[in-house]
């Protein structure tokens, strides 16, 4: 703030400085111009009129009457007060605007402006819960007069999830029953709802989304943790322990995470009556063909390929971005192929040569996510409409990967 009012007030003090030159300049010099331009008029006529006399086409008594009459207007105008004679009067009109402007300025602004701002005691605060279930409750308004919207829907859930509102969230989800059917991550989220709200007919459709979600992506973490918990309700104890140890390796060691699924994972194993893992005895599984020297070189390959369902959605023309993304980090992507619908199914090589930042590269990430999208518009952001898929989690240096694009984007 003091830097602005610093600016602010020199950038003001330039423009008076400027106004107050312009005013109280004495304009000497302009009028000195105008009398020499007056001067050089006469000297012409005189000339001109001195050549009519030669000639004799102009009488003496005329001649020396015109010539009086030029001399008598030469001497009147050349004789002139400056324009500005009245000094003191200016320097009046530059201190009223001097004072005036600040004025001026400062009364606009005490209107219009926001004068609490330069108080720091008033700045302000941080959003309030209250303020977060007011715009919660705005949104689901908007929704019951415009129904027809699956993103707001989707945004409305988590934002009741967020608010621990397990109940009201099943109900928003409950209105996503197209979208539910391709879209693993939510149907993870809706069955995380329905765990929540207690209920046991949600608790057999919780089942039910978890599985649908793991066949479309075995590798989705929330998916795993979820069935991994469902079945320790089951009081299936193995199946809990054989979820919770794939999720392990996807998670980042040390975090607080993967300290919680081993926990749990160790409280499932000993129910089981078998013996407790260690953090340190989980490392992702290779992926086919990977080497050492893969994985430090940063090149993730693979094949893209469309489900023939959606064949018809698309067009040869349409632009096809294969990119990789770190799963733990920036959504920046890390490597991006452009090709087009007319070139698929592909084989790809992402690389670090490909990387749009140095700094973020495949090889800087510990796990990465090969994503496939169909854009319609041809631009790289999202869109409803895009076609979609993705690999698991995998390490820089897997190989053989098969991305299959089989979603539609809400």
């Amino acid at each position: 703030m003091t830097s602005f009012l610093l600016a602010a007030g020199l950038l003001s003090l330039a423009v008076l400085a400027i106004l107050l030159f312009v005013l109280l300049r004495r304009r000497d010099s302009v009028s000195d111009n105008r009398k020499a331009l007056n001067a050089a008029v006469y000297r012409d006529q005189l000339a001109e009129l001195e050549s009519e006399h030669r000639d004799g086409s102009l009488a003496d008594a005329d001649y020396a009457q015109a010539r009086d009459e030029i001399q008598r207007r030469l001497l009147e105008d050349t004789a002139v007060a400056p324009e500005v004679t009245d000094f003191s009067h200016g320097r009046k009109v530059a201190i009223g605007i001097l004072v005036a402007i600040p004025l001026v300025a400062g009364g606009i602004y005490a209107w219009h402006g926001h004068p609490e701002a330069f108080n720091p005691q008033q700045a302000p605060q941080e959003v309030t819960e209250k303020q977060v279930r007011d715009m919660v409750d705005s949104l689901a308004a908007k929704l019951a007069k415009e129904p027809n919207n699956p993103q707001g829907w989707a945004m409305l859930a988590r934002s009741y999830m967020n608010l621990d509102k397990p109940k009201e969230a099943v109900e928003a989800y409950g209105h996503l029953a197209a979208q539910l059917r391709d879209d693993p991550q939510l149907m993870v989220d809706y069955a995380e709802a329905l765990t929540a709200s207690g209920e046991d007919p949600g608790m057999a459709k919780a089942r039910a989304l978890v599985q649908s979600a793991l066949a479309l992506e075995p590798s989705n973490g929330k998916g795993l943790f979820l069935a991994g918990g469902i079945a320790f309700a089951d009081r299936d104890y193995r199946k809990a322990d054989s979820y919770w140890q794939k999720l392990m390796p996807l998670l980042e060691p040390g975090s607080p995470d993967a300290q919680f699924v081993l926990q749990n994972l160790n409280m499932a194993r000993a129910k089981a009556k078998l013996p407790p893992l260690a953090a340190s005895q989980f490392q992702m599984p290779a992926e086919p063909g990977e080497t050492q020297g893969a994985a430090a070189s940063g090149t993730v390959t693979g094949r893209v390929s469309i489900d023939p369902a959606l064949k018809g959605k698309v067009s040869p023309s349409d632009t096809v971005f294969i990119f990789a993304r770190a799963v733990d980090g920036p959504r920046m992507p890390l490597a991006v192929l452009r090709t087009t619908v007319s070139q698929l199914p592909i084989d790809f090589a992402l690389t670090d040569d490909m990387a749009m930042s140095p700094q973020f590269k495949l090889s800087s990430a510990k796990l990465v996510r090969v994503e496939a999208r169909v854009s319609k518009s041809g631009s790289a952001m999202p869109s409803s409409g895009d076609l979609l898929g993705a690999s698991g989690p995998v390490k820089p240096g897997a190989h053989d990967l098969q991305v299959t694009i089989s979603q539609v984007q809400p």
